[in-house]
C-alpha cells in the first residue's frame, strides 16, 4: 500500500506530477481539467476510502474534465486568433 501513498504524494506537487503524468498531458492539458482527472484518480485508489468511488461517479468526473479542457481549447484558440 506504500506505492498508493506515494503515488497520491507525487500528485500533490507540480515536480510530482511531472514524474508521473505524461509530458505530452501536461504541456497540452490545462491544470483544472488535470487536477479533476487527478482528484477522481486518487479517489479511486486511496486506501482510506471507505468504498471507491462508483463508476457512475468516475464517469461523471471524466465528462466534466473533458468540458473543462474543451472550453480552455476554444478560449486558447479564440485568444491565438484575435
Amino acid at each position: 500500500m506504500t506505492w498508493c501513498f506515494e503515488l497520491q504524494t507525487s500528485f500533490d506537487s507540480q515536480d510530482g506530477r511531472i514524474k508521473i503524468v505524461d509530458p505530452v498531458v501536461l504541456t497540452t492539458c490545462c491544470p483544472e481539467s488535470l487536477s479533476i482527472a487527478i482528484s477522481i484518480t486518487t479517489k479511486c485508489i486511496s486506501p482510506e476510502s471507505s468504498a471507491p468511488p462508483s463508476f457512475e461517479d468516475v464517469l461523471w468526473n471524466l465528462q466534466y474534465a473533458a468540458q473543462v479542457q474543451a472550453t480552455a481549447d476554444a478560449e486558447q484558440k479564440s485568444d491565438s486568433t484575435s
